[in-house]
């Protein structure tokens, strides 16, 4: 990088820039979405794993770009559902929907189709229509 973003200084010591990446901003709203999730939901939470992916891998015959994917749910292992940042990023983007609110409305989502739970006995607040 080059730039007063990388020069050191008392903000930003030698080697850290002063903005965050978008990954990491996308972190910290995931994180925030799932903390909320589980003040709601402790006992359902629990049993989930969560992890944050650039893009799915898909097949090349693919119609559809998922913005969450779930696996597991056996005795032996917990659900984990992953999270695409750039397909989410894109769609915020396009539709002018919030980033946290799209984080938010495909947790809701995936956690009631993984559980067989509607999305309003997950999030009470859920509203597909909100923007």
């Amino acid at each position: 990088m080059l730039g007063p973003i990388s020069r050191p200084s008392t903000f930003a010591p030698r080697g850290l820039p002063l903005q965050r990446s978008a990954a990491a901003q996308f972190d910290e709203v995931v994180a925030i979405e799932v903390t909320r999730l589980e003040k709601r939901l402790p006992q359902v939470v629990a049993r989930v794993e969560f992890a944050i992916e650039d893009v799915p891998n898909l097949d090349l015959d693919a119609t559809e770009i998922p913005l969450t994917h779930a696996t597991g749910g056996t005795s032996h292992e917990p659900y984990r559902i992953v999270v695409f940042r750039r397909p989410i990023e894109l769609r915020a983007e396009r539709s002018g929907a919030g980033l946290s609110w799209l984080v938010r409305s495909a947790l809701v989502l995936e956690l009631a189709d993984v559980l067989a739970l509607s999305p309003e006995q997950i999030d009470p607040d859920f509203d597909t229509d909100d923007d």
